[in-house]
């Protein structure tokens, strides 16, 4: 199964939430209305009234009902703002993106070479000081706003590959689409379980009131007892709803930790990286338990269980996990487990060793190429490979040091994104840099330049990958900030009134991620899910990718267009007529992306399928085209890896 088959996994398992959730909203109205006569009952001098009362079920639903859905409610718009609501809900320290402790550094590496990897931009990235069990979790809504969190004992307890093991695990949740089903799930059951806190509350201010008085009336005291009926009551019901919130995460997340699991031993090809992470857990004394009282709330999130694993608990028995990564487990578990004494000559292994940038265009220059049939390019996109996550770590360690530098200050990554935005036409770079120098001073500007000069022939996945370590920097910034930010962002691109496909493409990567951040737009919902309605955009894009990957060649334009067109006649027996240029320009293409964006993942897919066979007519993915069908995925909402030949290999 691929990322798309996931995603689509994922968005048909939002149905079985609801229906469960309906199921056990109904529940709790009925348990409740049972209270509500029991009480009548208990306090009539004369028990005549029937037990079904329409009015009084009618008002008994429309309350808990309104209850339930107004808390259900609160807790999904501030799970809105982000993952780092969660992070910080459980206690989570934002690393910085400079920090040169040894296992933060480590830490932030390992999360940086899996954002390039699968092609998204880096997480921000959080540390739960307070939390010496071993585990981490994934929160957020999309990719934009995407947190990893782990454990102080996770991030220090661990060996870099078991490390490698739990983040690609979180990264499999976040590609596969659990991270948003996760989080949704939070805010769906808060509501449920928001009748034990009414109940709790009631409780607690009965007492309180009583302890101040001890004077009472008898019809005081009938009052007090009955409010300490309906009070025990709803903190049983509530319960009630806890055992159904614990139901469905359970019939949520088990299975998808197998999945993700499963996932991380692809990702990495190290079945000993996750699995030994899983060992340190059963030995160690604090396994990965959680302390925090918002992590029973979020147990369904986290790598391992951070509560007591019960009859009920979101994640399959720890020694069933290991067994199916490790079939020859002798049933020990790693028992001892010491801090490590990082050595000075250690600090330069993490990723940070000095780079040259005299070197690195030759190594990665934009004009070549990865020979790959029409097989090998849907394999390479449709799943994270261990070529690609050793691919990315290679490019991390060989990327410039200054760079890396850029990509790690809000201020300087600005200025990396306009250097990739420059226009390579001299007289029309220069006129951009005259609007520079007045926005942003002379030094800035002279900044600006020079990175796009060393930038300048460097492959588009070096380009994409900088642009994935920026956006996690470009998050710091002030809405404010922001706002100048894209202004200038769009007049680079069009102030000289012809705007470069690959200039407008970068923008809306950058764009989307940073206005799902800012602007709280949210993801894409889901609009189409049959691909009649979206010929004409489908038409759009695909003609511009033949038209701007064999522009010298119209008989082989027409091929690639055809090739494409025939994929999805296979697939949907329907017709894609070819578009003009005229029918074909940046705003066209910007209206056909926002359409494509709310087709459901399988259409997307296959979608994306066509575009490869729009640009592999000539059995190859230039930089020029790797740039181009990134960009096209990134924009209606899909992440795929670099383009790479794989060991799996499809003809």
């Amino acid at each position: 199964m691929d990322f798309f088959e996931h995603q689509e996994a994922a968005r048909k398992k939002t149905h079985l939430l609801v229906i469960l959730f309906l199921l056990a909203v109904a529940g709790i109205i009925g348990a409740i209305y049972t209270l509500v006569v029991g009480v009548l009952l208990f306090a009539n001098e004369k028990p005549t009234i029937e037990y079904w009362q329409p009015v009084v079920f009618l008002y008994t639903a429309l309350v808990v009902g309104g209850v339930i859905s107004l808390a259900s409610g609160y807790k999904t718009m501030e799970l809105s703002e982000g993952g780092g609501v969660v992070a910080r809900g459980l206690g989570g320290r934002q690393l910085d993106a400079n920090a040169t402790d040894y296992h933060e550094r480590r830490l932030l590496n390992v999360v940086e070479e899996m954002a390039i990897a699968a092609g998204i931009p880096v997480p921000t990235v959080y540390v739960l000081d307070q939390e010496e069990g071993i585990n981490a979790f994934a929160a957020g809504k999309s990719t934009s706003d995407a947190v990893i969190g782990v454990t102080r004992g996770c991030m220090r307890q661990l060996s870099r590959d078991e490390l490698q093991g739990v983040i690609a695990h979180e990264f499999s949740h976040i590609l596969n689409g659990d991270m948003r089903l996760n989080t949704r799930l939070m805010g769906l059951l808060f509501g449920i379980l928001f009748v034990a806190l009414i109940g709790r509350f009631i409780l607690r201010g009965l007492l309180n009131a009583d302890s101040r008085s001890s004077r009472r009336d008898n019809n005081g005291l009938s009052g007090i007892l009955v409010a300490i009926v309906i009070a025990v009551g709803l903190m049983v019901i509530g319960y009630i709803g806890v055992f159904f919130a614990n139901l469905i995460k359970a019939s949520i997340s088990r299975q998808r930790e197998f999945l993700a699991d499963a996932s991380a031993v692809q990702f990495t090809r190290n079945p000993e990286g996750i699995g030994g992470a899983l060992l340190k857990i059963g030995g160690f004394a604090a396994g990965s338990e959680l302390v925090n009282p918002m992590a029973a709330e979020a147990s369904h999130l986290f790598f391992g269980a951070a509560l007591t694993q019960s009859l009920f608990s979101t994640h399959p028995p720890l020694e069933e996990r290991i067994r199916r990564l490790l079939p020859y487990w002798n049933g020990e578990f790693s028992t001892v487990i010491t801090q490590k004494k990082v050595k000075p000559e250690e600090l330069a292994s993490i990723g940070d060793a000095t780079r040259q940038t005299i070197g690195f265009t030759e190594r990665y220059p934009s004009n070549s190429g990865t020979k790959l049939n029409a097989g090998e390019a849907l394999e390479s996109m449709r799943t994270l490979h261990p070529e690609q996550v050793d691919m990315s770590s290679n490019l991390l360690a060989e990327l410039p040091e200054h760079w890396i530098e850029a990509c790690r200050s809000p201020v300087s990554a600005q200025c990396l994104i306009y250097a990739l935005l420059l226009d390579e036409t001299a007289s029309i770079r220069e006129s951009e840099m005259r609007s520079l120098r007045t926005t942003l001073g002379g030094e800035a500007a002279h900044y600006v330049d020079t990175l796009a000069s060393e930038l300048t022939g460097v492959h588009a996945m070096v380009k994409i990958a900088l642009v994935d370590l920026a956006i996690a920097s470009l998050r710091v910034l002030g809405k404010e900030e922001y706002e100048r930010f894209h202004k200038l962002m769009w007049s680079l691109v069009s102030g000289d009134g012809q705007i470069n496909l690959f200039e407008f493409m970068l923008l809306r990567v950058v764009t989307r991620h940073l206005d799902l951040w800012f602007r709280k737009t949210g993801p894409e919902r889901v609009r189409h899910r049959r691909i009649d309605d979206l010929t004409d955009a489908v038409a759009v894009i695909l003609s511009s990718l033949a038209a701007m990957s064999h522009s010298k060649d119209v008989e082989q334009v027409q091929r690639a267009f055809s090739d494409a067109a025939a994929h999805l006649r296979q697939l949907y027996l329907i017709e894609i007529q070819w578009k003009s240029p005229e029918e074909c320009r940046i705003d066209q293409i910007g209206k056909a992306l926002d359409k494509l964006a709310t087709a459901s993942p399988t259409l997307k897919k296959h979608i994306l399928e066509a575009c490869s066979h729009s640009v592999m007519a000539d059995e190859g993915i230039t930089s020029h085209e790797a740039e181009l069908i990134r960009a096209v995925a990134d924009s209606i909402g899909c992440a795929i890896p670099p383009f790479v030949r794989t060991a799996k290999r499809i003809d």
